[in-house]
């Protein structure tokens, strides 16, 4: 019969083992935080400097599974929600010549290909929806880490990191002052998504 020390031994390890280990992420739905999501953006002006903004207002959906390596993920942005810090600026961008938010009143971006190597992410391929144009977009992941996240006495099991993609407005019709304003728009996603 094994020694009351052996047998404390025991129920630690297997205590380990059952809440203490690492292990892998569970395949799960997950909902975008919106206040910890959001599209940053960069643009050339006039070869000199670079007009920079966000999109402040993303909400969506993430499936993930790491182990079969596959997810979808369906990301919506309101191009009202445009913020360069000039409120002028910001008006010109949502006019025809450029968003034409008041025709098009969403920004979407749909993948279902997630690319890996070994076990990291590395970019997910799918179409982003300006203007009613869809294009072929691959963003990529720069910083992904899924863990659970306790705030007071709350935990929450989050997924979350950087995605990076440059697109060209010209494909989405966005032609006005080309030359002037760049034609190339670095995409910079900041995203948090907690499991459902």
């Amino acid at each position: 019969m094994p020694s009351t020390r052996l047998r404390s031994t025991t129920i630690a390890l297997a205590a380990v083992v059952l809440i203490g280990a690492p292990c892998a992420t569970p395949a799960a739905d997950f909902a975008l935080d919106p206040f910890h999501t959001a599209v940053f953006f960069a643009v050339s002006h006039f070869d000199v400097s670079f007009v920079r903004g966000r999109f402040g207002k993303v909400a969506g959906t993430i499936s993930f599974d790491p182990e079969k390596k596959t997810g979808t993920v369906d990301m919506r942005v309101n191009p009202d929600s445009i913020d360069t810090g000039n409120a002028t600026l910001d008006q010109i961008l949502r006019s025809p010549q450029y968003l034409d938010t008041g025709q098009f009143g969403e920004v979407r971006f749909s993948g279902s290909d997630f690319v890996f190597e070994g076990d990291k992410l590395v970019a997910v391929d799918g179409t982003l929806v300006v203007r009613n144009l869809p294009r072929p977009v691959r963003l990529t992941v720069g910083r992904f880490v899924c863990k659970d996240v306790r705030a007071g006495i709350v935990t929450r099991y989050v997924c979350g990191g950087e995605l990076r993609t440059t697109i060209k407005r010209s494909d989405f019709g966005m032609t006005h002052m080309l030359g002037d304003v760049g034609d190339e728009v670095m995409l910079i996603v900041n995203v948090e998504a907690t499991r459902q």
